[in-house]
């Protein structure tokens, strides 16, 4: 095992330190649960203080709607258990079904709005008239465990998010820099090392969350951010597209060899912007005129992407050049750049988070519905494990492996839980003796926390160590009282891991699936479009960011080339939907029938469709202005080459 770095000891003695500041104070004031600031402190624990910062903001936020709803229900429903039931069921569901639609960071608040009602209703219901006592301790020793979190991890060696990020900007454009040089120079890269460059823009935006709450000069740049990664993506099918032309169109004359050739060494400089309308003119002055030959039709579409790569590499190094500013206020060119690039149209699956829902309320209904049957006292801590345990997993595509990881972890753990709780707790004769006693154990778990081997292992024994000091009166606690405790919390976890194994328990290839379909209908209706959706690129990129750690896991690459290859059609029927009023007759039919293949994916497409391609193609060679040829053309090329890679050269159709 190897020995823990500076950055390990001091994120592992900060938030001990936090948690036993929280824990002093809880204590100070006489508070019903103090151990509940401990846990927080742990629960909102992050390296970057940033992101302390900001889970915790919607930490509180979430309790205190939690808090409330409780106050609502509990009160009014406590006569009648199998309402109150049901009603905590379906609330906890619900915010479960907000937040996996949500997908921002704001997510984090409809789940706490979730499982607290289920933390402070089920054992309030032996003494509702307690219940406003109980959920007001809740808010004060929450809110004071995220105020010593953040106050702690914020004063004492913050780690800001801002440094993190630009490292790792740096280090996209890296990738994304190599593999634009062996994409012009003809060199075959990894799918790998592209769906690798997917997964750290996605991390990018995850990341760039915690920006608004960091202490770096950075805080201001959330939006730079997004926009630098939106033009890193919008690489991927380029780059795809710019190979696929090169393969097709065989040796190069001279004159494109050396622009290619100048196109790649200006990239690898950095891409300097005041570069750029150079090496555009110069691809407009080889660009051939439009024509019959289908040679020439490819080259037109392989200059309409370098164009688009070069805007591209431009515009990603004005945003990185807008990063080093100390001024929150923008350019007017930035701003268009941002503007043009910042749509966070992000995809959600409506059917998943019903059936995360689902899941939730179900085993919250099992495990209560035991409870009430059993007139167990301590049964009332199944329902409340079941709706953590479905609230913390809900986000996963396979829940039931981390569940299931819970139960052991849990189980397990009984020795170290009864320790604290009958043992170091009776045995402290003061707080710092308290705190000694503990120091060993979280300090150990802190380190490995930020280990990605055993993070969650660690995280996961920190959180059910603290939260049964939290959910146990630690003054009357016994043997007895213990172990009845943690059977209710086993029974809650594994009715949780039940139920969600029969209901909640996907495979990366079912979401892979998902993901894919969401995109084909999102291109059939694209179809019908009366102007091109900017909504339709930003929403194909985010699945692409989705599918890129779920591809890490699958042997077959070809979905990634799949959401590439939709994604480039998109983009050129968005062009289409620009000219459609040009050669109406021709674009509409055209549109029709990619609406129809995109609906009955994943069949093959027809030979029928194929053929009115070739016709619009024609119309397009035929259409008077020069400007809307070349861009029809373009378009329609890049359509052809993607759905018909094997068929024939285009032909002059004969009337």
């Amino acid at each position: 095992m190897k020995l823990p770095t500076f950055g390990e000891l001091a994120f592992s003695l900060k938030t001990f330190a936090a948690a036993m500041l929280a824990l002093y104070i809880a204590f100070s004031m006489d508070l019903q649960r103090p151990f509940w600031a401990m846990l927080t402190v742990y629960i909102v624990a992050n390296p970057y203080s940033g992101a302390v910062r900001s889970k915790a903001v919607y930490r509180v936020v979430g309790t205190l709607i939690g808090s409330a709803v409780t106050l609502l229900l509990v009160p009014n429903l406590v006569n009648a258990p199998e309402l109150l039931l049901l009603a905590l069921a379906l609330w906890i569901g619900l915010c479960i079904y907000i937040s996996l639609l949500d997908r921002t960071p704001r997510s984090y608040l409809f789940l706490l709005a979730g499982y607290t009602c289920a933390l402070i209703g089920f054992p309030s219901v032996s003494n509702p008239a307690g219940i406003f006592d109980v959920a007001l301790a809740r808010v004060e020793e929450i809110t004071l465990g995220i105020v010593c979190a953040s106050l702690i991890h914020s004063l004492i060696f913050p780690v800001p998010v801002g440094p993190s990020i630009l490292a790792r900007i740096d280090g996209a454009r890296k990738k994304a820099s190599a593999w634009s040089l062996n994409a012009l120079n003809r060199v075959q890269d990894t799918d790998s090392d592209r769906r690798n460059m997917s997964a750290t823009l996605s991390e990018l935006r995850i990341l760039a969350t915690h920006l608004p709450f960091d202490t770096s000069r950075l805080s201001w740049a959330a939006r730079l951010v997004n926009a630098l990664c939106d033009q890193l993506a919008l690489m991927l099918p380029l780059l795809y597209a710019i190979e696929d032309r090169l393969h097709s169109l065989g040796e190069l004359s001279e004159p494109w060899q050396a622009l290619l050739a100048r196109i790649a060494a200006w990239i690898d400089a950095g891409a300097n912007p005041a570069e750029a309308e150079a090496l555009q003119d110069q691809l407009k002055a080889l660009t051939p005129a439009p024509q019959e030959d289908w040679q020439e039709m490819l080259l037109i579409n392989l200059a309409a992407r370098l164009s688009a790569l070069i805007q591209a590499w431009s515009d990603t190094a004005k945003i990185r050049h807008g990063m080093g500013q100390t001024s929150s206020i923008l350019s007017a060119e930035l701003e268009t750049i941002v503007g043009h690039t910042g749509i966070r149209a992000l995809h959600f699956d409506r059917g998943i988070a019903f059936r995360s829902a689902l899941t939730a309320a179900i085993s919250i209904l099992l495990s209560g519905a035991f409870w009430i049957i059993s007139a167990w006292p301590s049964g009332l801590m199944a329902p409340v494990m079941a709706a953590v345990a479905c609230s913390l997993f809900a986000t996963l595509d396979d829940p039931a492996p981390a569940i299931k990881a819970t139960f052991i972890l849990s189980f397990a753990t009984i020795p170290i839980s009864a320790f604290y709780l009958l043992a170091a707790m009776p045995a402290a004769s003061s707080f710092g003796m308290l705190a000694l006693l503990m120091f060993p154990t979280f300090l150990i778990l802190g380190v490995f926390m930020l280990r990605p081997a055993s993070a969650f292992p660690a995280l996961m024994i920190t959180l059910i160590i603290a939260s049964t000091l939290a959910l146990q009166d630690t003054a009357m606690a016994d043997m007895n009282s213990f172990l009845n405790n943690k059977v209710g919390e086993l029974t809650g976890i594994a009715c949780a891991l039940f139920v969600t194994s029969l209901i909640r328990s996907f495979s990366s290839e079912w979401i892979v699936n998902r993901l894919l379909r969401a995109g084909w209908r999102d291109l059939a209706q694209l179809s019908h479009a009366a102007i091109p959706s900017p909504a339709f690129t930003a929403r194909m990129i985010d699945r692409l960011g989705l599918l890129a750690p779920r591809l890490a896991l699958l042997a077959d690459t070809q979905p990634a080339s799949d959401v590439l290859i939709d994604l480039r059609i998109g983009h050129e029927m968005t062009v289409l939907i620009q000219y459609q009023e040009q050669l109406p007759e021709q674009i509409k039919a055209l549109l029709a029938q990619l609406s129809q293949y995109f609906s009955h994916r994943p069949q093959a497409a027809s030979r029928s469709l194929l053929a009115q391609l070739d016709q619009t193609l024609q119309g397009a060679i035929n259409t008077p202005s020069a400007a809307i040829q070349l861009n029809l053309i373009a378009a329609l090329v890049g359509i052809r080459r993607d759905l018909f890679p094997q068929a024939a050269p285009y032909q002059e159709t004969k009337s």
